[in-house]
């Protein structure tokens, strides 16, 4: 638009109104003049084919205005109204700049009159004249002009609604979208707008859209490991969100895991075991949200499962057992891959064993107080080798207190656990800690009664003695004789004096016969309990 300087002129007759004042001290009167003038000194711009409507505005006169062109012309398609000067009309053709002279007059005597210079541009309507943009994928270098003719320039390019694809962006004065595409971006629609310099501004709005390519974004998935579970999640980019429909179209997946899930692209499941690392190959397929919706595929997709943990015997140490009591022990395996052969080399305890070869579990009755060691070795369905070192340990026979004949615990051949019941508080030689055992014989025999403690260990300095009972009485036999050469006192402290403290005794009994065993501590004080071994053997 062209500002125009005012050319106006203002002719004043005799008629010019006059305010009269009064002037003070007798004097006279003050004429003073009220000026007429056009005030409009600029209109706006016209646009081919848009309905047009300004008005000339004016100040001061008298009565009703007459408007004229008084020079130049008005651009085609328009009038000036004479009574309103309002300037109306749509223009046409041609394109260009016209420049007039608006004349007013008054209805006064004598007339008063002014005139303006002006002019008016003519433009072409604004518009946006790109065709469709076009798509991009991602990481791909755009560079799109979105053009525009008519109106005014310099023109001036924003989006007013939508967005563009992550990455890209839009020169406002030049139109030129330019950028690359980052992984985040989708697809997008969007309004492109332009503004001209026109006075008032004209705007052109063009709806458009760029699609960005659907790529599957996995291109290889990790290791897997047989027997533990596995998850992964297939990744899409591009496109439009959100992916619905995730699946396999070619190729296997692993022994244990699942196809994709349809609606999240999840691969999940558990690795069957093998033997060595095994690959299983497949294409995975997605689908975008788009109407209507893209399809991509994405090939060569692996997952290779590695072995498991390494065959291992995971028991290493095995319970103890007691001599008469049924024994049931299963050793463990771990790793590998099964099934598992069990085997043993070296000696079991006595009654226990074979080693079950499907199973592991040893199992018996031991009879013997013992200890064995021996390896167990396992083998898996590879044909892979472990060997554990073991040992199995056979106990006596554990008996409870008794510290008098009336509790006394019967007793045959055999080895048996014990230990010292105390009796006496404080425990003095009088009253010591002490144990009975009974012991009955169906025919001449010759029993013996062995005590061992300093030898596994315990600090027990037992005693024993032989005592049968007559009329409730406890009675120590004078010896413990025989009709052979059995003649010594029924009683023992040391098996081997100044070396063992254990003790240890025999008797020799002619027919049926129940006797007790009592065993004392010698020094009196076996709290907590001193832990011994008896040994009888001989009873018939």
């Amino acid at each position: 638009m062209k500002r125009l300087l005012r050319i106006a002129s203002v002719t004043f007759g005799a008629a010019l109104l006059a305010v009269l004042t009064a002037c003070g001290g007798g004097g006279g009167a003050k004429i003073v003049p009220v000026v007429f003038n056009i005030s409009t000194t600029a209109l706006a711009d016209g646009v081919l084919g848009v309905a047009y409507n300004q008005t000339i505005t004016v100040t001061g006169g008298f009565g009703a205005k007459a408007f004229t062109i008084s020079a130049g012309a008005l651009p085609a398609g328009l009038a000036l109204n004479a009574a309103t000067g309002a300037i109306t009309g749509t223009p046409v053709a041609p394109i260009g700049t016209a420049s007039f002279t608006v004349t007013v007059t008054d209805a006064s005597t004598p007339v008063q009159s002014d005139s303006q210079a002006l002019t008016i541009d003519i433009v072409n309507p604004l518009l946006i004249t790109s065709g469709p943009l076009p798509g991009t994928a991602i990481g791909a270098a755009y560079n799109q002009t979105v053009t525009a003719t008519g109106g005014t320039t310099p023109y001036a390019f924003s989006v007013s609604a939508g967005a563009l694809p992550a990455g890209l962006a839009l020169n406002a004065a030049t139109g030129v979208i330019t950028g690359l595409a980052t992984a985040t971006a989708t697809s997008q629609n969007l309004t492109v707008r332009v503004t001209d310099a026109t006075s008032p501004q004209l705007t052109a709005t063009q709806a458009q859209s760029i699609s960005v390519a659907l790529e599957v974004a996995t291109t290889s998935l990790p290791d897997a490991a047989a027997g533990t579970a596995y998850s992964q999640t297939l990744q899409a980019r591009g496109g439009t969100p959100p992916y619905v429909d995730w699946t396999r179209t070619a190729g296997s997946m692993p022994a244990g895991i699942a196809d994709p899930l349809a609606a999240t692209g999840v691969i999940s499941g558990t690795p069957s075991l093998v033997c060595a690392a095994a690959t299983s190959t497949f294409t995975a397929r997605v689908t975008d949200s788009a109407a209507p919706p893209a399809s991509v595929s994405q090939a060569g997709l692996a997952i290779t499962v590695n072995p498991g943990p390494a065959l291992d015997v995971t028991t290493t140490t095995m319970p103890n057992g007691v001599i008469g009591t049924a024994y049931n022990v299963i050793v463990q395996a771990a790793g590998g891959v099964p099934p598992y052969a069990f085997s043993t080399s070296g000696t079991l305890p006595s009654q226990l064993g074979p080693i079950n070869g499907l199973t592991g579990q040893i199992a018996g009755t031991p009879d013997t107080a013992e200890t064995q060691n021996f390896s167990v070795t396992v083998s898996d369905s590879c044909g892979a080798l472990d060997t554990q070192a073991l040992s199995i340990t056979i106990n006596a026979v554990s008996l409870g207190r008794n510290d008098s004949t009336a509790t006394a615990t019967a007793l045959g051949n055999g080895t048996f656990a014990a230990s010292i019941s105390p009796s006496g508080n404080p425990n003095t030689l009088v009253d010591p800690d002490e144990d009975y055992y009974r012991i009955t014989t169906t025919g001449t025999s010759t029993v013996t009664i062995d005590i061992d403690a300093q030898i596994i260990g315990s600090p027990l300095d037992s005693v024993i003695e032989i005592v049968h009972v007559v009329s409730a009485v406890d009675t120590q036999l004078s010896t413990c004789d025989s009709a052979t050469s059995f003649i010594s006192p029924c009683e023992s402290d040391d098996e081997t004096f100044g070396v063992s403290l254990d003790s240890f005794l025999q008797i020799r009994v002619v027919g049926a016969t129940t006797f007790y065993v009592h065993v004392v501590d010698f020094r009196g004080d076996a709290r907590p309990d001193l832990k011994y071994n008896i040994i009888i053997s001989g009873v018939n």
